[in-house]
Order: C-alpha cells, then sequence, then structure tokens
C-alpha cells in the first residue's frame, strides 16, 4: 500500500513538474526602431539605435536610445555575418551573433562610376547576452533595411528596424 501512495506521489510530482516548465509561454515585444552608423574601417561601424519594444497590447515597455558597435565577423560574397553590440542607459545592453546581411541592390556610384554605397537587407536572430530588458531573450526576429556608403562625402549608414523579441 506504501508503494502505491509513493509512486502516485512520485507521478503526481512528476506530472506538475513537466507542466510547470512547459506552462510559461513566451511573450513577444514587436520592435521598430533606426540605425545610423558611420564606419570606422572595412569591417567596423559605430552610431546610435533608437529602439522601441511594444507588448502584446501594443503598449510601450522599451524606449531608448542608445549606442551601437558593429563588427563584420565574416561571411563571403552573397551575404556577410555581423555582431552587434547595443548598450543602452541604466546598464541594459545586448550582442547578437551571425547577423547577416544581404546587399540587395546598388544605392550610389563614385566619381568613377563604382559602386560605393549599398541598399542591403539584414537579419537579427540571435542575441547571445543581454542585461537589464534583454536579459533571458528566448527569441529574435528582426529585420533591418537600408543602406550602407562608403562614397566619398557620405559615410553613413541608415536602417529601420522591424521584427520581434521574445523572453
Amino acid at each position: 500500500m506504501k508503494s502505491k501512495v509513493l509512486a502516485i506521489h512520485l507521478l503526481a510530482s512528476i506530472t506538475m513538474f513537466g507542466h510547470s516548465n512547459t506552462s510559461f509561454a513566451e511573450t513577444c515585444f514587436i520592435a521598430e526602431g533606426d540605425v545610423i552608423t558611420q564606419n570606422i574601417n572595412d569591417t567596423q561601424q559605430i552610431g546610435e539605435i533608437t529602439l522601441n519594444l511594444l507588448n502584446p497590447s501594443y503598449n510601450p515597455v522599451f524606449t531608448k536610445t542608445g549606442s551601437l558597435v558593429g563588427t563584420v565577423t565574416g561571411g563571403g560574397f552573397d551575404v556577410s555575418l555581423l555582431s552587434h553590440v547595443a548598450t543602452f542607459s541604466n546598464s541594459q545592453r545586448f550582442i547578437t551573433q551571425d547577423d547577416e546581411a544581404r546587399i540587395t541592390g546598388v544605392r550610389a556610384l563614385d566619381s568613377e562610376g563604382l559602386p560605393c554605397s549599398f541598399y542591403i537587407n539584414e537579419k537579427i536572430t540571435k542575441i547571445i547576452t543581454g542585461t537589464g530588458f534583454f536579459n533571458n531573450v528566448k527569441s529574435v526576429d528582426i529585420d533591418a533595411v537600408g543602406y550602407i556608403s562608403y562614397c566619398p562625402g557620405e559615410n553613413i549608414n541608415e536602417f529601420t528596424i522591424s521584427g520581434q523579441i521574445c523572453k
């Protein structure tokens, strides 16, 4: 009899433990914003990010402007891989990894007729570490659409951000 009662309690505990791990659903936040950076060299950009995050009821939960450092970490002919470090006030920060940037067109030519500015679509899918609001991010699906420029007199890159961050 004691073994049956023990088995029932054990089964109930396992069942409750299993449900407690799966009953917490991710909460996703709508992400929107803008990025403006300057090229420091061929592999680094620094600048500013303005990020707005809205909860499922479309109420703002995070609206901040911070610094952004982007670094090309690899890639090939059709895609560049990047990492970004975004730092906001109050020690809120995140680091992305393996962001995929693809050229979608030529935006401008230099005086010799060579392409010097390109339209870019970038896909951000991994926040590898974060603090403050960005602690324990489970998934990311953000598109950054804009352009980069290496043209003489125009060392500016501009992007619009849209997508979601889930915790």
